[in-house]
């Protein structure tokens, strides 16, 4: 009888992974990091520093709550300056 991918899948352990992928599996879990493999596929992936997650964030966020006339409330909200603010504001046609 052979075994297919299934079947080994349910008998893999943590020790099975090399050391370098510890620090992932320790993070997401075992089964995640399986169905990171698979999505993969061998290829490497990008992901961005946490800091560019939240910039993206901040100026949507920023966008949503723009009336037109609270420029000076978001500079202090996100402690940015009132040009940082418009600087968003501009990039998205915004102002």
């Amino acid at each position: 009888m052979r075994m297919d991918d299934n079947e080994l899948l349910k008998n893999v352990h943590v020790s099975d992974i090399p050391e370098t992928y510890q620090p992932v599996i320790s993070l997401i879990g075992l089964d995640n990091f399986l169905k990171l493999c698979q999505y993969a596929m061998g290829d490497e992936l990008y992901f961005p520093m946490r800091k560019s997650v939240l910039c993206n964030t901040r100026n949507r966020l920023i966008l949503q709550e723009y009336n037109g006339y609270n420029l000076g409330e978001l500079s202090k909200k996100y402690n940015l300056t009132v040009k940082q603010i418009k600087n968003i504001l501009k990039g998205s046609n915004s102002l």
